[in-house]
């Protein structure tokens, strides 16, 4: 598991229990420190499935239009993912969507945005899934914020939880079932 969002995630290992997960998440997380720690917390361990949660802290600073930014946070992660995919060829690696975020609502409008063109790139590679949770934190109109700590950024156990069982773990459960190998 990578991002900032599955760093707070501390009861991971029970809540995914029955797969050897390890979450080598940090505080802060970018595309960008990703890529640059990837040597320590990521091809050491040889995953066959590794999870990433794309997250607003890779747009937010960035200066420009919101389209400007959407383009330059997408090349980004195009090519991290191609460099990670030659590292880590088997592995398989799921791509959470950016969950819309009460915090941060200023900005769902884009999370949306970049969901949807990291979905249509997740079509186009075979080692790619995209998990799309937005109806999770926002139906439209109004924010789960009872899911989210007081920041209402990052998920409570409760979001976590819900998580887990209605995205994460039926993700696992899919390339599982399609694999020929057993974790």
């Amino acid at each position: 598991m990578a991002r900032r969002i599955f760093r707070r995630w501390t009861e991971m290992e029970n809540d995914l229990s029955g797969y050897p997960v390890q979450n080598h998440a940090f505080g802060g997380s970018t595309d960008h420190l990703l890529v640059q720690y990837a040597d320590r917390i990521l091809y050491p361990y040889d995953p066959s499935i590794v999870f990433f949660q794309t997250g607003s802290n890779d747009y937010v600073p960035l200066e420009g239009t919101d389209d400007e930014k959407i383009e330059r946070c997408m090349e980004y992660k195009k090519g991290m993912f191609s460099v990670f995919h030659e590292h880590m060829p088997d592995a398989k690696f799921v791509i959470m969507s950016g969950l819309l975020l009460p915090g941060r609502s200023q900005y769902t409008s884009m999370t949306q945005e970049i969901n949807r063109q990291l979905e249509a790139f997740c079509e186009e590679e075979d080692y790619l899934y995209f998990v799309n949770a937005e109806a999770m934190t926002f139906d439209g109109q109004n924010y789960r914020t009872d899911l989210f700590v007081k920041d209402e950024i990052h998920l409570n156990h409760e979001g976590q939880l819900i998580w887990c069982e209605q995205y994460i773990r039926p993700q696992i459960e899919e390339i599982l079932r399609n694999a020929d190998w057993i974790l």
